[in-house]
C-alpha cells in the first residue's frame, strides 16, 4: 500500500504543472448550489413463493446534494443519502418507510488546482462502478448501490483529465486512498441500531468493530478507475473501468480485489427519438475480505472465500417526455462454505415526465431471490415516484 501512496501522490505532483488554469467561474462568492434527486419506490410481489416476501414494500431513496463555493476553484460538497436501513420483508401485508434512514454519505473539499486537475479530501464515494448513479428504470440503481458502491470512504484523490482532444475525446483518470468513515460524521439519522443488531446493514454509527472490508482505520485501501467520453468517432458512447483493493477489517483474514467495466451509447434517431444502451459488469475477489462465518452444518468458525458477480444490461429508449426501459441483472455469489443463490431480475417499465421536476416509471418485475424457504420466484410490480430539482 506504500507503494500505492507513492504512485499515487507522484500522478498528482507530474500532472499539477502540465495543466493550464481553469476558468473562474460567475460570482458572487461564496455561492451554494445544490441537488435533490429523490424517488418513492414501491415493489408489490402479491405472489411471491416466498411468504415472507408476499406483499408489498415502499420506501425513499436518493440523495440531497449542496456545494458551497468559496472560490471559483475551491468548494465545500456534502450529500445526505436516504434509504432503508437493513432489510424490508411485508409477510403478506403492505409496509411503508419501514427502517427508513439517512446518513452523511460525502462531505469533502473539492479544489480545482488546474482546467485538468481536480483534488478532493474528506469523506466521499471511492471512484468505482457507474451504475449506482446513472442506470434508469425503478430499482436497477437501488440494487447497484447496495452490491457494489464503496460508499463513506474518508481519505483523499483526484481526477486528472489526461487527454481532451477533438480527434479522440476526453478521457479521466482518478484515484484515491481512503478507509471507512468510523467519526461522529457517519451517524445514523431515524432508524438507528446499536451495532450489530441482526437484519441491519446501517447502525447508529460505523464502528471498527462491524469489521468489512476497508474498515481498517488506515489509509490502506485504493481505487483507480479511467472514464472517458465525447469521442467523435464513437458520438454518444461513455465508459468507465475501475479496481478497488480493501483491506480486511476485523471479522476478515484477506485483502478484497474488485473490477468493474461499463458502458453506455445513446443513439439518437430523431431529434426527440434516442435509444441508451448501458451494460455493466462488477466482480469481487475475496468478497467481504474473506470473513471469518460460523458454518450452518458443524457450527465450525472458518474463513469463507467469496467470488461475486454483479451484472447489469439494458436499454432505454425515449420519445419527448416518455421513456420504456427494459433491464437485467444479476448477482451471483460464489462462496466456499455458507452458500448463497444466485439472484437475477428483469425489469421493464413505461415512464413519462410530469412537470414540476417529478418524474414516474411503472412497470413489472420478474425477480429470482434466496429467501427464508429457499430460492422463490416472484412476478411484481415496481414503481418509482422521482423528484428532481437544482438550485
Amino acid at each position: 500500500m506504500r507503494r500505492l501512496g507513492l504512485a499515487l501522490a507522484a500522478l498528482l505532483a507530474t500532472a499539477a504543472p502540465a495543466a493550464a488554469q481553469s476558468p473562474r467561474a460567475a460570482g458572487p462568492f461564496p455561492q451554494l448550489t445544490g441537488e435533490v434527486d429523490l424517488g418513492l419506490l414501491t415493489l408489490a410481489q402479491p405472489g411471491a413463493r416466498d411468504r415472507a416476501e408476499r406483499g408489498s414494500r415502499s420506501f425513499l431513496f436518493g440523495e440531497l446534494a449542496a456545494g458551497l463555493h468559496l472560490t471559483p476553484s475551491l468548494s465545500l460538497q456534502g450529500l445526505l443519502h436516504i434509504e432503508p436501513a437493513g432489510a424490508q420483508t411485508p409477510n403478506g401485508t403492505d409496509i411503508a418507510f419501514r427502517r427508513q434512514a439517512a446518513y452523511l454519505e460525502s462531505l469533502f473539499l473539492d479544489w480545482r488546482a488546474r482546467e485538468r486537475l481536480r483534488l478532493f479530501a474528506g469523506k466521499f464515494s471511492a471512484p468505482f462502478g457507474y451504475g449506482h448513479h446513472a442506470f434508469p428504470g425503478a430499482f436497477a440503481r437501488f440494487r447497484a448501490h447496495e452490491a457494489y458502491l464503496i460508499r463513506e470512504s474518508l481519505g483523499l484523490g483526484g481526477t486528472l483529465t489526461w487527454l481532451s482532444d477533438a480527434r479522440f475525446g476526453e478521457h479521466d483518470l482518478s484515484a484515491a486512498l481512503f478507509t471507512l468513515d468510523t467519526s461522529p460524521l457517519s451517524s445514523t439519522l431515524l432508524t438507528r441500531r446499536r451495532c450489530c443488531a441482526e437484519g441491519f446493514e446501517r447502525f447508529d454509527r460505523n464502528r471498527l468493530a462491524q469489521g468489512g472490508p476497508g474498515n481498517t482505520g488506515r489509509l490502506d485501501n485504493a481505487a483507480l478507475a479511467l472514464d472517458g467520453d465525447r469521442m467523435p468517432f464513437l458520438p454518444g458512447f461513455t465508459y468507465h473501468a475501475a479496481m478497488v483493493t480493501r483491506g480486511p477489517g476485523k471479522d476478515g483474514t484477506a485483502r478484497e480485489w474488485g473490477y468493474a467495466l461499463g458502458a453506455r451509447w445513446r443513439v439518437e434517431w430523431t431529434p426527440r427519438l434516442a435509444t441508451l444502451v448501458f451494460g455493466e459488469f462488477v466482480a469481487f475477489r475475496n468478497a467481504g475480505g474473506r470473513p471469518l462465518e460460523s458454518l450452518e452444518e458443524t457450527g465450525e468458525t472458518l474463513a469463507v472465500g467469496e467470488r461475486r458477480r454483479f451484472s447489469t444490461l439494458g436499454a432505454q429508449t425515449t420519445h419527448g417526455p416518455w421513456r420504456a426501459t427494459l433491464l437485467w441483472q444479476l448477482d451471483a455469489r460464489r462462496r466456499e462454505a455458507n452458500p448463497i443463490p444466485t439472484r437475477r431480475w428483469i425489469e421493464a417499465t413505461i415512464g413519462r415526465e410530469i412537470g414540476w421536476g417529478f418524474g414516474l416509471d411503472l412497470g413489472y418485475q420478474y425477480a429470482v431471490n434466496p429467501g427464508e424457504h429457499g430460492t422463490g420466484r416472484a412476478h411484481g410490480v415496481v414503481s418509482r415516484l422521482g423528484f428532481t430539482r437544482r438550485f
